[in-house]
């Protein structure tokens, strides 16, 4: 094997290793820096949001350890959030991922869509 080969499979087997360290670690690095890198040069727009649909059902993501400040809590209507800002409604329409997105750190995950019927979406380019 050449030593350009060798080198190759050496730096992939290194950043892989890497991420599969951050993954077990629940360290979001690995996900910034090799995992959605990856994605976006191989998905489109609709398949990347039907695999992190899949990912969140499957809790790939790591939870977020990140905890807001007292001064983020809101309270509305005798609802209590641990801050303000939440997943909107029509990334999961289908509820198929409630837990793994619960996960993420969101003051609050709206689950289904805005509207009674299914809707056929945006034309692809």
């Amino acid at each position: 094997m050449s030593f350009l080969r060798r080198l190759l499979w050496g730096a992939t087997a290194g950043v892989g290793a890497a991420g599969a360290i951050d993954f077990w670690r629940q360290d979001e690095r690995a996900f910034r820096t090799v995992f959605m890198p990856v994605v976006h040069r191989l998905l489109d727009g609709e398949d990347a949001h039907r695999l992190g649909v899949w990912a969140a059902k499957h809790k790939l993501f790591p939870r977020s350890t990140h905890r807001p400040a007292e001064s983020m809590r809101v309270s509305l209507w005798d609802l209590h959030f641990d801050n303000p800002v939440g997943l909107a409604a029509g990334f999961d329409k289908n509820g198929e991922a409630v837990e793994g997105l619960a996960r993420w750190g969101f003051g609050f995950v709206e689950i289904g869509s805005v509207t009674p019927l299914p809707q056929p979406g945006n034309p692809k380019p």
